[in-house]
């Protein structure tokens, strides 16, 4: 009971602050900065009074699954929906895909976090635009967003759920979340499973949770044709069996374990080519594993990429021995394209993968199970293709575009104006 009128008392606390920090805000502490520093020319936007107006909080726009899925999906809302990009920190690379697309991208060009100037120059910004919604992605932006946008700002803000956070060295972000779900108004989940452990472990209340699956074009990725000239640039001969993982190079990404399978391979299958696109942390760490492995030159570092659709249908069989993740889009990806996918045998894949069906499961962090899987699929032709056209329809079935395109259309549209 002492515990529930506290909570209470400290809810109307934060609520009077708001109304006073707002008023703050606008009267004296706004107007006393310098115009060179609070000034950033927004771009032109279509006044379209009749669309939804949701912004998008991220810490940039790089290549990742959360920025994929995005950038896949909400194009085909622009009729109905306005949707604005705001990144804290520079816009990143895949700014102008969205542009191009007909979505808004606004850099803050934060300069750390202790960049306070660029706190208020987004305030400015979020207040002028009047969005109906706002929208966290990835943890930078949720803290951003449930400490400082939502207590400064009317409309309501949400964070984006993408992952489980399902390991040590993410306890920050675990504690994060269990300290903040009494305020957050309400979350977006890409899968199941994670709005379970949301549900279970942090404690989040079920109902303030959604689910909204990402959605695939099945047809598009599956129709690509193998670019010869890509596979010539690479090193790869026509007879060559090719594995791809595309991950950000992460030690949760377990590819120190794909490297080690590799390896024992290898000398039995000297055919095969290995592709690691993505770049990261661990880069270093996992260049300098293979310095002395018989397999080295068989091992292509490739880094970010822009074509990965293109050197998907170059590939065969697609790896990932990831520790957590949400809803993986470089597996769907794969399975998209028609790749028979060896991964981890954790929640977030069960949702995707039916072993020995749509793709082979194996435990985490060990090599000889990944090796072996792996195996069987280098052996078997007809068992690879098997599993690839079995994934390839059951994301048809469960992930199409259009299906999931009208579900996040039909929530955005339930937000108030």
């Amino acid at each position: 009971m002492m515990l529930s009128m506290s909570w209470r008392h400290l809810r109307a606390i934060i609520t009077t602050s708001k109304k006073y920090a707002i008023g703050f805000l606008d009267l004296a502490y706004v107007p006393s900065m310098p115009t060179s520093i609070l000034k950033l020319e927004l771009p032109a936007l279509e006044p379209m009074a009749l669309r939804k107006k949701i912004i998008h909080l991220v810490p940039t726009l790089e290549r990742g699954g959360s920025e994929m899925s995005q950038l896949r999906m909400l194009p085909y809302l622009n009729d109905e929906i306005e949707s604005i990009f705001i990144t804290l920190k520079q816009e990143g690379s895949l700014a102008p895909k969205f542009r191009e697309k007909d979505i808004t991208v606004i850099a803050i060009n934060q300069k750390g976090l202790w960049d306070f100037v660029s706190y208020v120059r987004l305030l400015k910004i979020l207040r002028s635009l009047h969005p109906n919604l706002i929208v966290t992605h990835l943890l930078y932006a949720d803290i951003v967003g449930r400490f400082l946008v939502q207590f400064f700002v009317t409309p309501p803000v949400i964070a984006s759920l993408a992952t489980t956070y399902n390991f040590p060295s993410y306890w920050p972000a675990r504690l994060f979340e269990r300290l903040t779900k009494y305020f957050t108004k309400g979350y977006i989940a890409n899968a199941e499973i994670v709005k379970k452990t949301y549900v279970e472990k942090f404690g989040v209340p079920e109902k303030k949770i959604t689910v909204l699956t990402t959605g695939m074009d099945t047809e598009a990725l599956s129709s690509l044709v193998p670019d010869a000239s890509l596979r010539q640039s690479l090193g790869i001969d026509a007879h060559d069996t090719v594995l791809i993982s595309v991950a950000n190079l992460h030690i949760n990404k377990g590819h120190r374990y794909l490297l080690e399978a590799f390896e024992e391979l290898y000398p039995t299958y000297p055919e095969t080519k290995l592709l690691l696109v993505g770049d990261g942390l661990e880069r270093e760490n996992l260049e300098n594993q293979v310095k002395n492995y018989q397999s080295k030159n068989a091992i292509l570092f490739l880094g970010k990429r822009s074509d990965v659709p293109q050197l998907l249908a170059l590939s065969h069989i697609f790896v990932l021995p990831t520790f957590f993740e949400g809803m993986c889009n470089a597996i769907m990806e794969a399975m998209t394209r028609g790749l028979a996918v060896v991964t981890t045998d954790i929640q977030e894949n069960q949702e995707l993968i039916t072993h020995k069906k749509t793709g082979l499961l194996c435990p985490i962090r060990n090599t000889k199970s990944l090796s072996e899987l792996l195996e069987l699929l280098l052996q078997n032709t007809t068992l690879r293709n098997t599993i690839g056209e079995a994934a390839k329809q059951s994301i048809d079935r469960r992930y199409n575009l259009p299906e999931s395109v009208n579900r996040w259309r039909n929530f955005f549209l339930t937000i108030p104006s």
